[in-house]
């Protein structure tokens, strides 16, 4: 859904190596390991989201604002020792709005499910017993 290169273009090399590298005297680089388990644990939770509405995307097929908000997702869990208010607030709207997105998938698909224009009910009553039935 997100790779390495989707959180670089994102929020830029500098940070990502920052927060990826607790090694002071690296912190231009960034630690693929520590970001892979970031967005792995980011993608399962969006997962958690979508699946229940039934949708599932791949890294080629998921939809730019998702794509977003899985990395927002996964920039949080690199902060894990130090979450700004920043981090912490695109975290929280980022798991608001999938939860709206689980209710309403159509927010990711354009997809609008409309109800039958036949809205008519059919009652048909039970046959009542008469005295020659037995």
């Amino acid at each position: 859904m997100i790779t390495s290169q989707d959180m670089i273009d994102r929020f830029g090399s500098k940070e990502m190596a920052g927060v990826t590298n607790e090694q002071p005297r690296h912190d231009s680089v960034i630690d693929d390991v520590v970001m892979q388990a970031a967005i792995g644990d980011a993608v399962s939770e969006v997962v958690s989201y979508l699946r229940p509405a039934g949708l599932e995307y791949q890294a080629d097929t998921a939809p730019r604002v998702l794509k977003l908000k899985a990395c927002d997702i996964a920039r949080y869990y690199l902060y894990d020792n130090g979450v700004t208010p920043i981090v912490e607030a695109r975290y929280e709207a980022a798991t608001k709005w999938l939860d709206k997105v689980k209710k309403d998938p159509s927010m990711l698909t354009g997809q609008v499910v409309t109800p039958p224009s036949d809205s008519t009910v059919h009652v048909i009553p039970n046959p009542v017993p008469t005295l020659w039935d037995n």
